[in-house]
């Protein structure tokens, strides 16, 4: 019994040693092999991780910013974005530099000639007032070509859809613009919309800068009908909506003077 319990247990010592022998090479093989492909590996996830992670709390502020309620008219924080809508027109936007250059445009605030009194009631001046809505309206007036150019900044209360402009508050805008260079026309210095037409050409997004390009036209304009076109384009040029507009001083309709300017 000794004698092949001695031959079994040396046995067992054998193919435990042979078993050992064997997986150890295999384990710093696959160990060795391994850790070049997993480190490189990790790193890519670790960055795609921040890449995407930045992304999305990007992606979550500015959709914060877009669902939130825009700040009411005359709020502190209406006046911190009209301060900062103020500031970009005058030093971020090329085309008010180069107008302010030429000196065949003139520069205007509109309403100008509106009292605190009276601007509360205007559609413009009054509930679409404020940087939720016309946040900016300046306008630069060329006397010699009967042009007018305006720049406007359109907030995100005047949205028909989520980041577009809806397009009545669009024909709102145009139609003043149209107004103000027939008037300026009028010996009267007043006047009525007869006529409007509009072809939008391309999305208009709020939270915005645009420019409006308003042209009498001289040949077909007389004292008491004016005909003009405007252009609504972005800040890279592109043509967004198209007007045309007629405009006529009312026979048995007695109506205040715009003013000198706008």
């Amino acid at each position: 019994m000794i004698h092949y319990r001695n031959i079994l247990q040396s046995g067992l010592r054998q193919s435990s040693i042979q078993a050992r022998s064997f997986w150890r090479p295999a384990v710093r093989s696959v160990s060795t092999a391994a850790l070049p492909n997993t480190s490189p590996r990790w790193t890519r996830r670790l960055i795609y991780t921040g890449i995407f992670g930045t992304l999305g709390v990007g992606a979550g502020k500015w959709l914060d910013n877009k669902i939130a309620v825009p700040p009411s008219p005359g709020t502190l924080e209406d006046q911190l974005e009209i301060q900062e809508i103020q500031r970009v027109f005058d030093i971020g936007l090329p085309i008010v530099q180069e107008l302010r250059r030429n000196p065949d445009y003139v520069e205007k605030d509109v309403y100008e000639t509106f009292s605190d009194k009276h601007k509360p009631h205007r559609l413009t001046s009054g509930p679409l007032a404020g940087s939720r809505g016309l946040g900016l309206q300046k306008v630069f007036w060329n006397d010699k070509e009967k042009k007018i150019i305006s720049v406007v900044f359109l907030g995100p209360g005047l949205e028909g859809w989520p980041t577009m402009v809806h397009g009545g508050a669009l024909a709102t805008v145009i139609d003043e613009n149209l107004g103000r260079t027939a008037i300026r026309h009028f010996p009267a210095r007043t006047g009525v919309t007869a006529n409007l037409e509009l072809n939008y050409r391309a999305p208009v997004h709020s939270d915005n800068f645009y420019t409006l390009h308003t042209t009498l036209d001289q040949e077909r304009s007389t004292e008491t009908k004016a005909y003009a076109k405007c252009e609504v384009r972005d800040m890279a040029g592109r043509l967004c909506v198209e007007a045309t507009g007629l405009f006529v001083v009312p026979k048995r309709l007695k109506l205040n003077k715009v003013g000198e300017y706008f």
